[in-house]
């Protein structure tokens, strides 16, 4: 029986967890929303109907909280993480039964639904 060359053993085993690593990064890097398409700022603006109904996932950061309800909720002003999709915030309202507490400069994959006029939070993740 032929022993393995340690030069393969020593170039191998780095390699190995080197894909390893990066397959679960790959993995974590569209979260707990990734099956979701992500939502654009610049469309909602333009025209929020066509979006009426829809999930999307948006990665924002939290500017400041615009209004709270207790029991009922807060409105957050978010601006998107990336700035190609555009450089204003928009409303979001996230339900009180979320438990969330946000402070400005925080960063938020949210699952966002469309229904009326309003952006609702209907999940959320921090990253």
């Amino acid at each position: 029986m032929a022993k393995p060359n340690p030069l393969l053993l020593a170039l191998g085993i780095p390699a190995a967890v080197l894909i390893f690593v990066a397959v679960v990064l790959a993995a974590r890097q569209g979260g707990k929303f990734s099956d979701l398409p992500p939502f654009s700022p610049e469309a909602y603006r333009k025209d929020w109907a066509t979006l009426q109904g829809n999930a999307y996932v948006f990665a924002g950061q939290v500017d400041r909280q615009l209004a709270y309800v207790e029991g009922s909720g807060r409105v957050l002003a978010v601006k998107p993480v990336d700035p190609a999709k555009g450089t204003g915030a928009v409303p979001v309202r996230v339900p009180a039964a979320l438990g969330a507490n946000f402070e400005s400069g925080q960063r938020y994959n949210f699952k966002l639904r469309v229904r009326r006029d309003i952006l609702e939070v209907e999940d959320l993740e921090t990253f």
